[in-house]
């Protein structure tokens, strides 16, 4: 199976915009707010609030690869040709992996470094 980074340029780009962004932030929440900071390691809050975010990604990449509806809305006309729906059932499941094992093993990693 070969993964091309196009398809997730498909995206029309304030779609792609508010994802990276909203990652990013829901990320730096949990570093600063809800763990030590860039130095210090997640709090159990911190890594509740980074499983929150994989799972939200997660289902925006769901409803991505499933939905024509969605697809219709969020993908570009003009990119249509380099949109296939299995870039993003990968992303779904790296994330909701990710997801997991932040609820799951919050204790493991959080005396672990941010960085």
């Amino acid at each position: 199976m070969k993964l091309e980074w196009r398809s997730f340029i498909s995206l029309k780009a304030p779609v792609l915009i508010a994802f990276v962004a909203l990652w990013n932030a829901g990320i730096l929440y949990a570093i600063f707010l809800g763990g030590g900071g860039p130095r210090g390691g997640l709090t159990p809050v911190g890594m509740k609030v980074t499983g929150f975010v994989c799972v939200a990604a997660s289902i925006f990449a769901l409803s991505v690869a499933m939905s024509k509806s969605v697809q219709a809305s969020f993908i570009a006309p003009a990119r249509a040709q380099n949109f296939h729906s299995r870039e993003f059932y990968f992303l779904a499941f790296v994330t909701g992996v990710l997801a997991i094992s932040r609820f799951v093993f919050p204790e493991f990693d959080a005396g672990a470094n941010a960085l």
